[in-house]
């Protein structure tokens, strides 16, 4: 028998959201202020999902946020964060400047969040790349007139309606043509265009089979004074949102597996945990899209727009090579004099995100991180099932140590802890698909997204970073958002 509480002039519905990642906190806080009595199931002691970062040994090791599209007040996104309190008054944002660096024949090269910065001091070093550098300034200051929009689904009754206007789309217009040029070419070939080496790989910020217009928005993202890092990185971030949700009496549950969602007379009716079923009146699915689909259904819904997210989905997974050092570093990044193997793949340059400071190392210590973006996840499987999972973990530790202390002798002596997440610890974490936290978008892929509903299951919603591609924490919210309106929709609920 459903539970019903009155509120006002109608009855609470119970809700439940699976899975306490951004999606799935974003959903859950907008519908509790909406006025549902929701339930928010995680699987992981921890809130975040994705969005997570670790401790060992007395350093923190970041994971996913290494910059926040959203973090200006000027952007729509931002409300969002406001809404779900990651971010307020009292959070830090650190805009660092530069933005990115590297070493070339004994000059640093850098990337600064300005471009016009960036594009004087490149032109300096290399004049004869002046056309390409002062295009890419072009391109930049053009992309970074766009953002992300924030819209209200069709038919929600909305506290703040978000309409898409007429002066959106004029502002969109010029945008256009430059989104769909660079769009056509990956950001290795738009990179080759240089002739200068050292600026090259400066812009090496996205991995090479990415659109160029991946890269570019990277840098107009920059550019227009968003991007910063809100101070700790991502567990502060999504406690913030958990606290927010709890705060408004939502009814959190982690260490909870979701072993399947209940459907019945073509309408979702809550899940079944391991020892007891939760009734409910809608179910939002934000767990990793493609796990969800293959692990929570008897009978996997089998729209045209799942079919077509599980059959077209590239994977975006990343080994994270983490390093506790006694020293106080800031490094650009710098090719290797022998290059790094593993996984079938040749590294030849290195560098690492740097984070010192109370939050993230003892005093005088740095946590260094390596992020190798390549799908390597069936390496790591193998590896697993062989027995030889913490043996190529350490052979892949060893050889980054070994050249980051001959590059930096401080830090030979001094390395106090490291560790190695791959695509098998993020899939342990979260059970995404293949440990994927993105969905890769290459040249040619046309931007899309899902709609998130069933058509004929009644109250089953999904949202999560697969149904706006490639996704990242922005899409991630956005998605809950959405989800938590069709909701209020379904019920005619206005949405706060």
């Amino acid at each position: 028998m459903k539970l019903y509480y009155a509120w006002g002039d109608f009855v609470k519905k119970n809700l439940i959201v699976v899975g306490a990642g951004i999606s799935g906190l974003t959903a859950a806080i907008y519908a509790q202020r909406s006025g549902f009595n929701v339930t928010l199931i995680e699987q992981h002691s921890i809130v975040g999902g994705m969005c997570t970062s670790w401790r060992r040994k007395g350093y923190l090791f970041e994971g996913a946020m290494h910059w926040l599209t959203g973090s200006s007040p000027k952007t729509a996104v931002h409300q969002i964060w406001r809404d779900t309190g990651a971010i307020s008054d009292d959070v830090n944002i650190s805009l660092h400047d530069p933005f990115y660096s590297v070493e070339h024949e004994g000059k640093i090269l850098h990337l600064h969040r300005n471009i016009e910065k960036t594009a004087e001091g490149l032109i300096a070093i290399s004049p004869q790349d002046a056309p390409q550098i002062r295009q890419l300034m072009k391109d930049v200051k053009n992309l970074s007139k766009m953002e992300m929009p924030i819209f209200d689904v069709k038919g929600v009754k909305s506290k703040n309606p978000k309409k898409m206007s007429i002066g959106f789309l004029l502002k969109m217009l010029p945008v256009l043509p430059a989104m769909s040029r660079l769009g056509k070419i990956s950001a290795a070939e738009f990179v080759s265009r240089f002739s200068h080496e050292g600026i090259q790989r400066l812009l090496r910020v996205v991995p090479n089979e990415y659109k160029a217009s991946a890269l570019i928005f990277t840098l107009a993202t920059l550019h227009s004074g968003d991007g910063g890092f809100p101070k700790g990185g991502s567990l502060p971030f999504v406690a913030r949102m958990s606290k927010t949700f709890t705060d408004l009496g939502g009814n959190l549950l982690l260490n909870t597996q979701v072993e399947k969602v209940n459907i019945e007379n073509s309408a979702a009716t809550g899940v079944t945990l391991k020892n007891e079923t939760l009734k409910a009146d809608a179910v939002i699915i934000t767990q990793e899209t493609i796990a969800a689909l293959n692990h929570l259904f008897e009978t996997p819904p089998t729209d045209a727009w799942i079919q077509e997210l599980k059959s077209t989905a590239k994977h975006t997974v990343c080994t994270f090579v983490s390093i506790g050092v006694r020293a106080k570093l800031e490094i650009p990044a710098w090719k290797l004099d022998s290059p790094i193997t593993y996984a079938g793949e040749t590294v030849h340059e290195l560098g690492f995100y740097c984070h010192s400071g109370k939050e993230y190392a003892p005093e005088g210590c740095t946590a260094l991180t390596a992020a190798f973006l390549s799908d390597t996840y069936d390496f790591w499987k193998k590896a697993k099932d062989d027995g030889r999972y913490k043996e190529e973990k350490e052979k892949l530790a060893e050889q980054i140590i070994d050249a980051l202390c001959e590059k930096h002798p401080q830090a030979e002596g001094n390395i106090e802890v490291v560790d190695v997440a791959t695509p098998l610890t993020y899939e342990r974490y979260t059970g995404a698909e293949r440990g994927a936290w993105m969905t890769d978008l290459l040249p040619g892929d046309k931007m899309k997204q899902y709609p998130g509903t069933v058509k004929d299951v009644e109250g089953l919603y999904f949202a999560g970073h697969r149904l706006n591609p490639p996704g990242g924490l922005p899409s991630a919210a956005a998605s809950g958002r959405t989800a938590a309106q069709l909701v209020c929709r379904q019920f005619g609920v206005e949405f706060k």
